[in-house]
């Protein structure tokens, strides 16, 4: 049966609904109720646009998944572009850049103009990189930002290493 005529079935968007529900509890536990049913919407409505387009799907399963975690992802990015630059610095009492290990000199630069090439050069990086990298500059340490991605240990001190290395680059690019 085409994709198009089963995702009009009762059955079908309920098996559907279920597994996109199993996907986001246990992959995203530490998202609040009303998280994962703004993750939920929004997953079931990038399938129906995707499937109303004529995209043909070939695993289903696979896919759901795949839709799962990038919305989720998109949604957490989302938020942390809610916080201000300006209040996480305020938060933490002083430059909470200086926890990435990154030195620059007051005279080079106002803070202002600073603080505007690191928010350009935080925007550039990967995705999975950049929230690791702003929650890290919330004062999350590694572990604590696993347990909220659901992540382990290892992948996130990957992403942090190499997202840090890549913000790195830019800024020396940006300066340059």
């Amino acid at each position: 049966m085409d994709l198009k005529k089963l995702i009009k079935t009762k059955d079908f968007i309920e098996k559907m609904s279920k597994s996109i529900e199993l996907i986001i509890w246990k992959n995203f536990p530490q998202l609040s109720r009303q998280e994962k049913e703004d993750v939920e919407q929004e997953v079931k409505l990038k399938i129906w646009r995707m499937v109303s387009g004529g995209k043909k799907i070939r695993n289903l399963k696979s896919y759901l998944w795949r839709v799962v975690y990038t919305t989720t992802l998109d949604m957490i990015d989302e938020k942390m572009n809610i916080l201000p630059f300006d209040s996480v610095m305020e938060e933490q009492g002083a430059n909470p850049i200086s926890r990435l290990d990154i030195r620059f000199s007051e005279s080079l630069m106002e803070r202002k103009e600073w603080e505007s090439m690191f928010e350009r050069a935080l925007h550039s990086l990967v995705q999975n990189r950049r929230i690791v990298i702003k929650l890290y500059l919330t004062g999350m340490n590694v572990k604590e930002i696993a347990d909220f991605l659901g992540w382990t240990e290892s992948k996130v001190n990957h992403l942090y290493y190499r997202g840090l290395s890549d913000l790195k680059k830019q800024l020396k690019d940006i300066k340059n």
